[in-house]
Parts: structure tokens; sequence; C-alpha cells
């Protein structure tokens, strides 16, 4: 099983998103791939310790959908923005 997670969603992200997302992955030996901005993922992966974790990758994109912004326009104009390219 694959499951996508968008990073970049949710309070203390990327950081406690990622860090759920490689719990998950550890710990029910399911596929995750979170979507966001490479480099802030990839930075949590360090900090974490899990670079090169065979369970999880890292989808790039680079737009974010703010809490200011409307949500069905924001799909729409935001096409790069993780949780666009995530339902993709």
């Amino acid at each position: 099983m694959r499951i996508l997670i968008d990073a970049m969603g949710g309070d203390n992200a990327p950081r406690e998103i990622v860090r759920g997302g490689v719990d998950a992955a550890r710990e029910f030996q399911v596929d995750v791939a979170l979507v966001g901005r490479a480099e802030a993922i990839r930075a949590c992966l360090q900090e974490y310790g899990a670079v090169g974790e065979p369970r999880v990758t890292v989808v790039d994109a680079p737009d974010v959908i703010t809490m200011e912004d409307d949500p069905s326009s924001a799909v729409r104009r935001k096409k790069d923005s993780s949780m666009a390219v995530a339902l993709r």
C-alpha cells in the first residue's frame, strides 16, 4: 500500500508530518510518499535519521496552499502545490 501525505499541511509542518510519515512507514510497513517542498522535507528526514529510508519517498511540490487561500480556487491556481500534486 502506498500512502500520499501532504507534508506541508497542518500545524508544525513539515516537521511533525514528516515524523508521522516515517513512523507509519516503519511501524506498519507501508510505502509513504511525502509531498511538498523537497528541501524542507529532506531536512526533516535528516533530523530524524530517516534519509534513505526504503519505504519513504519525497515528491517535490514547490507551492503551498495557505490558510488565507480560498480552497477551491487555490487548487486551480497553484498547480504545483503539495495538495494538487498529491491528488494528481
